[in-house]
């Protein structure tokens, strides 16, 4: 850890706001990717990496210099997100739902309306998708796949062993697959089947969403 980066936690646990928006600024679009698997609906995507960033300031004085800044934040959002999706059970079964496509973006111009469709439906199927996969495979393949941690890094902040991580991103691909599968069995959307569900085609087509 630099100085500089030491500097600004320091001043953050301090009580410092500006200081905290500066440590979290470049963590954000991470922050609302990962929330996204975890969130109801796109349309909570903001308010949930929203309550887990509160929680990461109100718990930042405990954070101690002994792992890095990046994986202690993920820690901390990692369990509000788990704190969030626990809560809704028995109140909500998003995961009960039929994957079916949402509100597609408009086309850019540089594809016709139909390519942009087809693109926004297969985006927002994987991460319907991702929602419905336990909330252990879900960590792991986001983390990995989608944010692109290392096994180490996803290891220390789910703190699990790396073959654990390594197992539940196995299983989570091949629950991903068949979710995946399901819906184009069953008419969800057209396109090609992802053979393998390989964490290339889930990172592609997650980061899309630019989310």
């Amino acid at each position: 850890m630099n100085d500089e980066l030491r500097a600004l936690i320091l001043e953050a646990q301090d009580g410092s706001v500006r200081a905290f928006e500066l440590l979290v600024a470049s963590h954000l679009p991470r922050v609302r990717r990962f929330a996204r698997a975890f969130a109801a609906s796109d349309a909570d995507v903001d308010d949930l990496a929203q309550e887990a960033l509160v929680k990461v300031y109100k718990n930042l004085r405990s954070f101690r210099f002994q792992s890095a800044f990046q994986t202690w934040l993920y820690s901390v959002v990692r369990n509000a997100f788990y704190d969030a999706s626990r809560s809704r059970v028995g109140r909500e079964h998003a995961r009960e739902a039929p994957l079916a496509p949402e509100h597609a973006q408009a086309p850019s111009d540089a594809e016709s309306a139909d390519e942009s469709l087809m693109r926004a439906q297969e985006r927002d199927r994987l991460w319907r998708a991702l929602r419905a996969l336990p909330e252990e495979f879900r960590a792991a393949v986001v983390l990995f796949d989608v944010e692109g941690h290392s096994y180490e890094e996803v290891a220390a902040i789910e703190g699990v062993p790396v073959g654990t991580v390594k197992s539940r991103l196995s299983r989570g691909r091949t629950h991903l697959k068949a979710l995946l599968a399901g819906t184009q069995a069953s008419g969800g959307t057209a396109g090609k089947s992802p053979a393998g569900t390989s964490g290339q085609y889930i990172s592609s087509h997650a980061a899309r969403s630019g989310k």
